[in-house]
């Protein structure tokens, strides 16, 4: 169960303004664009990037901050040791999303979500999302 990356999703509904913003002023890439949530690179040999994501109205376990994402190979065995073993409360179920991924997600002690996933393969319906080939 070995962490393989670590990345920021700022909750904001100014995600148009911030992608341009850091396209044009420090040359990032976007990865991945959809309506309410945008990926940009900024170092691909070391995966430096920043997300962007309209709070959705969806989603009950928001207490405001930041999402941090949590990317293991092994997000069930995750799931397993946090969850089962030792009762930490999931705040959003351990499930497959059409974007690309399966995840679940647990609140740290001051509010931030702590989303934590693996890769899966993007959905057809999300596929033209999807600017940059990781």
């Amino acid at each position: 169960m070995t962490l393989q990356d670590l990345s920021v999703c700022f909750h904001t509904d100014k995600i148009q303004e911030c992608k341009d913003f850091y396209v044009k002023y420090f040359d990032a890439e976007v990865v991945f664009d959809h309506s309410w949530y945008v990926t940009i690179l900024f170092n691909k040999e070391r995966m430096i990037t920043l997300n962007f994501m309209e709070p959705q109205d969806n989603e009950p376990y928001y207490g405001g901050g930041v999402t941090l994402n949590f990317y293991y190979e092994d997000v069930d065995a995750v799931y397993e040791k946090l969850i089962v073993k030792t009762g930490l409360k999931a705040v959003a179920p351990i499930e497959d999303h059409d974007w690309g991924d399966r995840s679940f997600s647990i609140n740290d002690p001051i509010g931030n979500i702590l989303y934590i996933y693996s890769p899966r393969q993007v959905k057809k319906e999300y596929a033209d999302s999807v600017k940059i080939n990781l």
